[in-house]
């Protein structure tokens, strides 16, 4: 009889897979016991057989193996070696039927060929699987009931905290410093590389990225709260960096659908992405001129089908900033950064119902994994919470554009203000206050500032 042996340990900490030694001593016993031909060992050590998106090379290498009738019998230590899944249970269950392959194990033979051992077999791995429920259901319990708590967990220390969850005063003034950027306008890749630039890494000594400063911003940690699957549960029991009102504020800012997502190594220019084509109404570019003067900086756009627009990068900036500071320079330039008609009570409700909204997204996500939804109902589900939330963020957002222009509005030097801000700074100054279009030129024509228009959006 060829056999194949399948040894699988669910975590392995030191990494000398003593457990998969164990189990290919005692498998090999068998195989010797009833004179087997050993014509395969497949192996995952420390990976677990829970989870099905877990990837299983030597489980994967097994059926292949089966499948190409490479052996007849099949030796593990335990049917919950092989799998805790009942789904390929009933694969195994099928191949033993219709091929007669021998299952043995070391606590006895499961013989998947007659009744009594199918019944055997599907009653172990289904308190095996049951095992695993309840150990996620109490593991979770456990996590929500120290979130309550106010405590952390996990081994290593958060950013902007030492060990005893006493803050790190270095980084939690960078983290502090970056809510008010945010609000202001920054990028995160800039947020990103200006930590690298400073030498402070993640607290697993890695570079900054921006998906990463994201993460960390968005965390409650930060305003002293405790969060559980995305809501908050309770206050924490180690100091905040920044108060509750400006953590979710950013929250509601980084979570907005407008907002552009992925990784992004920022912007080099000041209106790249912002000024738009007047033939096409699409978003232009940057580039460098072929022809006199060769090489020399340019926006264009490079939309397909239109490609109809260029003009020079440095004249464009200084006419659109000459026109942003005079508007700002203007007695009524507070009318830019006026509130809405939102009072705070209405603002902090609306910031309650969006923390729900998400909670709710978070909770279908999770019904949909546990197969308690189908997908159709997955997706009516989130495109309504999603079509209020996309109602509800913008109304949260509009008050912080006092913030963009902090520092700006009411400066004694209006220009030399706006000189001095860094360049994500100028570029949300220029996105809130106004539309900027550069209409088609003539053939031949020079530079001409009237092609270049602003329309005001406050």
């Amino acid at each position: 009889m060829r056999t194949a042996f399948y040894l699988r340990i669910s975590l392995d900490k030191t990494g000398e897979e003593l457990a998969v030694s164990r189990q290919r001593e005692d498998c090999q016993a068998i195989a010797e016991k009833r004179g087997w031909d050993v014509v395969g060992e497949y192996v995952d050590n420390s990976i677990s057989a829970s989870d099905t998106r877990k990837n299983r090379p030597g489980y994967d290498a097994l059926v292949t193996a089966y499948e190409s009738g490479e052996f007849d019998a099949l030796i593990c230590w335990d049917l919950d070696r092989l799998t805790r899944q009942p789904r390929q249970l009933e694969d195994w269950i099928d191949a033993a039927e219709g091929r007669g392959l021998a299952i043995v194990t070391a606590n006895g033979e499961a013989d998947l060929t007659t009744d009594g051992g199918r019944l055997f077999a599907r009653m172990k791995t289904a308190v095996a699987r049951s095992e695993v429920d309840r150990k996620g259901a109490r593991q979770r319990r456990a996590g929500r009931q120290r979130a309550e708590s106010g405590k952390r967990w996990g081994p290593r220390r958060a950013f902007g905290f030492e060990a005893d969850d006493s803050l790190n005063e270095t980084e939690a003034a960078a983290i502090k410093a970056a809510y008010s950027e945010v609000l202001r306008g920054a990028s995160l890749g800039s947020i990103a590389t200006s930590w690298n630039a400073a030498g402070l890494p993640t607290t697993l000594g890695n570079r900054w990225r921006s998906a990463q400063v994201r993460q960390l911003l968005l965390n409650a940690r930060n305003a002293g709260l405790r969060s559980y699957h995305g809501k908050v549960v309770a206050e924490a029991d180690h100091p905040a960096i920044v108060d509750p009102d400006t953590w979710r504020e950013v929250v509601a800012v980084l979570s907005d659908p407008a907002r552009r997502c992925g990784p992004t190594r920022g912007r080099k220019y000041l209106l790249t992405g912002i000024v738009r084509c007047g033939a096409c109404g699409g978003p232009m570019g940057s580039g460098r001129t072929t022809s006199r003067p060769a090489g020399a900086l340019i926006y264009l756009c490079k939309n397909p089908g239109c490609m109809k627009v260029s003009r020079n990068l440095e004249r464009v900036d200084a006419a659109v900033q000459a026109a942003v500071v005079a508007r700002l320079s203007r007695p009524d330039a507070a009318a830019v950064i006026a509130h809405d008609d939102d009072d705070d009570a209405t603002r902090a409700a609306l910031r309650d119902e969006a923390a729900l909204l998400r909670s709710k997204l978070d909770t279908l996500a999770a019904m949909f994994t546990d197969d308690e939804l189908t997908e159709s109902q997955m997706r009516t589900g989130t495109k309504r919470l999603k079509d209020k939330l996309a109602v509800i963020e913008p109304r949260l957002v509009e008050p912080e554009r006092a913030r963009v222009f902090a520092g700006v509005i009411g400066a004694d030097d209006v220009a030399a203000a706006f000189d001095g801000l860094g360049l994500d700074r100028q570029r949300a100054v220029i996105d809130t206050l106004a539309t900027v279009t550069i209409n088609p030129a003539g053939r031949g024509r020079g530079f001409d500032p009237n092609l270049i228009v602003l329309d005001w959006k406050r």
